[in-house]
């Protein structure tokens, strides 16, 4: 669980080096999500390194990496020179912060949860790198690209939904993370939807007294193959009360980035994969 909760924060630390030509940008992002954010803003020149998972996201690999989310190396980071440093907040990074703060690294830190905080974070990002116009634009395309969605599952009947985000211990998608908004924007209802908790854990009974009807597990990724969904469509089938199980692709509808509308498309093709033919109601909730 915190392995996947370090790609939903980011935390920023600006380094006033003498070394550095004035005015030069050098960026180390520690964060997958927001990696692709500096990339979606046109500031990835700007980017000297990245952490160990941002390398693994498409067009990411050319980048140099500093270590892991929870395990930068600090040598490394310092020899580098950043004036922008994006590292995951957690106490087990506190004494990598701290020894940033001692060399006279300046680090904020941004938690962004619900929908509107996350394209908040693209704002300040977009302040930090000087971009602050693209963030503005990439904001509104992400809304715009949202109610698109939003407009093709409108009317249909809203299909109870549950997505893991781990199985052992059970966590799941929770209303106080913007998930929960993707879900509602897809045309679903989130069975855990009443937990304040952005991604809370749930008893295996719990999730049987809901019964929703799918479950999208993104602890497979699809993309492995047939046998990874086989996979997990054994994991679920073995308890009677499951109505449907799908793959679903780890990080497109979890991690705030700018890919918010593929995800909640994503989604809406999983809840409703018939929506082709318009499972339709008189009345939505909204």
């Amino acid at each position: 669980m915190r392995r996947f909760l370090a790609g939903w924060l980011v935390v920023f630390a600006c380094s006033p080096s003498p070394e550095i030509p004035e005015g030069e940008l050098r960026v180390i992002s520690l964060a997958p999500s927001i990696t692709r954010v500096l990339q979606a803003l046109g500031a990835a020149d700007s980017v000297v390194a990245v952490d160990g998972f941002s390398r693994r996201l498409p067009g990411l690999e050319r980048f140099p990496s500093v270590g892991g989310l929870f395990n930068p190396d600090l040598e490394r980071t310092l020899e580098l020179r950043p004036t922008v440093v994006l590292a995951v907040r957690s106490t087990r990074q506190h004494p990598y912060m701290k020894q940033l703060r001692a060399r006279g690294v300046r680090v904020e830190e941004i938690e962004p949860y619900t929908l509107e905080e996350v394209l908040e974070s693209f704002r300040t990002i977009g302040a930090l790198v000087g971009r602050d116009a693209e963030a503005d634009r990439l904001i509104a395309d992400v809304r715009r690209d949202l109610e698109e969605v939003a407009a093709s599952v409108r009317g249909l009947n809203r299909r109870s939904v549950v997505v893991v985000i781990e199985r052992d211990p059970l966590y799941v998608i929770g209303g106080g993370s913007f998930a929960n908004a993707l879900i509602e924007t897809a045309g679903g209802r989130n069975a855990f939807g009443e937990l304040d908790s952005p991604y809370p854990p749930v008893s295996l009974e719990s999730l049987a007294d809901r019964a929703p009807d799918v479950i999208l597990d993104t602890v497979i990724d699809p993309d492995a193959g047939a046998d990874a969904r086989r996979a997990v469509e054994a994991y679920w089938q073995r308890f009677g009360w499951v109505r449907r199980v799908e793959a679903f692709p780890a990080g497109l509808a979890t991690l705030p980035g700018p890919e918010l509308a593929d995800g909640a498309s994503l989604l809406a093709a999983r809840i409703h994969p018939d929506r082709s033919g318009g499972e339709r109601e008189a009345e939505v909730a909204p």
